[in-house]
């Protein structure tokens, strides 16, 4: 929320702008992204076919003409989602649709699985000199989809009971990369802005 707020202002939308502009070259007579596998050791039949679903995938995102939209969002909240749809009827067709999902309504979970062996390891740790004898609990990772939640909402308080469960490979993501290593939370490149323009708001209050 803090990072769409920096974004209205006029003096960092200015300044996004141009650096979404660097970033995205546009030119009609050609795309504004490729993929190079000069370095893969493949076969040209297999780089052949990855460029042809890669082209693929910039249709279903329409990147000639909404990949400006994309990277900004991308920059704003330091993170974006795609819900991949696929035909329950067809599978091996593949992907179908990639319907965008706003990063407010989104959250990722990562829990351990009820296991009564672990629990077994947990109270006699001592049982076995061998520890990779022992029973090593089961990770479950999903992505929890509120619908309901927006600017008068925490998203970090979701949970399964009031979101709908989505499986992780139903959903393509790409996060900034920066990350906060105290809170383990996904950080935007705006987060470096917030002091100067705490400071700059303060200047032009008083």
């Amino acid at each position: 929320r803090r990072y769409r707020d920096i974004a209205i202002q006029p003096e960092c939308d200015s300044a996004i702008e141009d650096i979404v502009s660097e970033g995205i070259a546009a030119n009609e007579f050609d795309a504004p992204v490729a993929v190079r596998l000069d370095n893969l050791e493949y076969s040209e039949k297999v780089r052949k076919r990855i460029r042809e679903e890669f082209d693929r995938v910039l249709q279903l995102l329409d990147f000639n003409v909404k990949g400006h939209d994309i990277f900004r969002r991308w920059y704003v909240d330091g993170r974006i989602y795609y819900h991949k749809i696929i035909d329950m009827k067809d599978p091996e067709a593949g992907i179908q649709e990639l319907r965008y999902i706003d990063a407010m309504k989104m959250r990722y979970i990562r829990k351990q699985k009820k296991d009564e062996r672990a629990d077994i390891n947990r109270l006699n740790p001592l049982r076995n000199d061998n520890p990779m004898d022992n029973v090593f609990p089961e990770i479950e990772e999903f992505f929890i989809y509120n619908p309901k939640a927006g600017y008068g909402a925490n998203p970090m308080k979701t949970t399964a009971n009031n979101g709908i469960k989505m499986t992780k490979d139903s959903v393509a993501y790409c996060t900034s990369g920066l990350v906060d290593r105290n809170k383990g939370s996904t950080l935007s490149y705006l987060h470096k802005a917030i002091k100067s323009l705490n400071q700059l708001r303060m200047i032009e209050d008083s």
